[in-house]
């Protein structure tokens, strides 16, 4: 069982790491979806923890269809966060019909040499994330798939799901949007995908702004390291 928990201070990354999970995601601007966090941040976070940090590489919240300038940002940024010391990132990016944009796609993963690297929900807004999960499948550099199953209706995403389990070959399959304490024990029991992505339902409020509540992580990770 491995789970992922949203940081987005240096707190936070803390009190992830103390509640037992495995690895953090590392996002600025979580109200927007997550974006890339200052290269201050990054460092800060890495020296003070010991477990894998994920750094979200996502220039801005306008879409996931980059132009060149946005490409040539986020290959700097992999770049200056591989010198930082994080284990991996998380990135993603269409095309203009919402396809995956391989030949933008090809030229970050070239810049990802040693890193873990996580393919986004981006892929939820993709027409047929089954295929799109499929497609992923070819690229070895990628360890990770963070995904819904789209934006369907709750048994039509399950289900999506599984259909990319069965076609995403050595990949990781991370569910993640919407899972909280009263849900996480029956999605794990229907899709036991072993990765499961927390964002707000481990902090206070279960609000986008406020930081980690360090029992409500403990909770989550004991339900599911039982």
């Amino acid at each position: 069982m491995y789970i992922e928990f949203i940081a987005t201070t240096i707190e936070d990354a803390i009190l992830i790491e103390k509640s037992g999970a495995d690895r953090i995601e590392l996002v600025s601007s979580l109200t927007e979806g997550g974006l890339t966090p200052s290269h201050a941040l990054i460092e800060a976070i890495v020296r003070s923890v010991n477990i894998p940090v994920n750094v979200m590489v996502r220039p801005h919240s306008q879409s996931f269809c980059y132009s060149q300038s946005d490409l040539d940002i986020m290959k700097n940024d992999i770049e200056m966060i591989s010198t930082l010391g994080a284990n991996g990132v998380v990135l993603g990016a269409l095309n203009e019909k919402n396809e995956i944009n391989r030949s933008y796609l090809e030229v970050l993963l070239k810049a990802c040499e040693g890193l873990d690297v996580t393919f986004h929900r981006a892929i939820d807004d993709t027409p047929d994330p089954v295929r799109s999960a499929q497609m992923l499948a070819k690229y070895p550099e990628i360890t990770t798939i963070l995904t819904s199953g789209g934006h369907g209706d709750f048994p039509s995403r399950m289900k999506t799901i599984l259909q990319m389990k069965n076609v995403c070959g050595d990949i990781s399959l991370l569910v993640g949007s919407g899972l909280n304490k009263d849900n996480i024990l029956s999605i794990s029991s229907e899709l036991n995908t072993g990765y499961y992505h927390f964002g707000t339902a481990v902090r206070r409020n279960n609000s986008l702004i406020e930081g980690v509540q360090l029992e409500k992580a403990k909770e989550i990770v004991s339900m599911l390291k039982i």
